[in-house]
């Protein structure tokens, strides 16, 4: 009889294990999925602000007075922070697009960002009242248990914009 409390108590004590294995790697899954968030999304507002910052058109500032970004100008310095961060981590299979709105009394984008992200149920409408630019990042977040459970997607989708005040 004390044989089989022993064996009982065995058997308990691994499957408390097995348990225990797999809450801690569920936790490790969630915070690598919270910790991807964070870094997405400080790439993108970093992005966000380089472009804004550095695609200013100072002629039209010049001439009529009114903060504008250069479009192109702003494009391309954002789209140069995602992809020197991205570089750096060594992520290839992310999905970066960057909008700008140029005028100075902005104006608005429809269904951007393409994706809903964190919260959201759907596409957005991207709007601003000032020149801004937007950048929408989505990077694959590799999981640690979670891969077994499920088959879908894990991706973090962040939207991040910056605009120049008039």
């Amino acid at each position: 009889m004390i044989w089989e409390r022993k064996a009982q108590s065995a058997v308990w004590g691994v499957v408390a294990m097995l348990v225990f294995i797999a809450i801690a790697a569920g936790r490790v899954d969630i915070y690598r999925l919270y910790a991807a968030r964070n870094w997405a999304y400080a790439v993108a507002q970093e992005a966000a602000m380089a472009g804004a910052s550095r695609g200013r058109d100072w002629t039209a500032l010049l001439s009529d007075g009114a903060i504008r970004l250069n479009a192109a100008t702003a494009q391309t310095e954002a789209e140069q922070i995602v992809q020197q961060e991205m570089a750096a981590r060594g992520i290839s299979g992310y999905v970066a697009e960057v909008r700008v709105l140029p005028d100075a009394a902005g104006g608005s984008i429809a269904g951007f960002p393409p994706r809903p992200v964190r919260l959201g149920t759907g596409m957005g409408n991207w709007s601003s009242d000032e020149p801004a630019v937007g950048v929408y990042l989505e990077v694959r977040v590799n999981w640690v248990m979670l891969d077994m459970l499920s088959t879908s997607l894990k991706t973090v989708r962040v939207f991040s914009a910056a605009g120049v005040a008039q």
